[in-house]
């Protein structure tokens, strides 16, 4: 019986260690930046939840902004019976509330 519990009780340890431990700010965080995504990519048909970076993985401490973070959403919808995404980044700051304000489209280059 004690070796059963063995294993999923290192598996929750290295798990918390890992930091894959649950971070309400961090949920917190992704809930605002899914939202303001959608928000700004200013689509009529939106197919599902945007998918997002995780912002802790994505903090700009090299810059000297240990709270700041910027990751980038994919917005998917519907042009017709076409299925598009546009990418957003967004910025925003653990420390503010809320933490963000919007995001903005991301045009990495222009197809004609």
């Amino acid at each position: 019986m004690v070796r059963r519990l063995i294993v999923p009780l290192i598996a929750v340890i290295a798990l918390a260690l890992s930091g894959c431990a649950t971070d309400p700010l961090n949920e917190r965080a992704i809930a605002e930046i899914q939202a303001m995504s959608a928000r700004d990519a200013k689509v009529s048909d939106m197919t599902g939840d945007p998918s997002c970076g995780d912002p802790r993985a994505h903090l700009l401490t090299d810059k000297g902004f240990p709270t700041v973070f910027r990751t980038i959403c994919r917005v998917h919808y519907k042009q017709g019976t076409i299925d598009r995404y546009k990418d957003m980044w967004c910025i925003g700051d653990f420390s503010k509330e809320p933490m963000l304000d919007h995001c903005y489209v991301w045009v990495p280059y222009n197809k004609q």
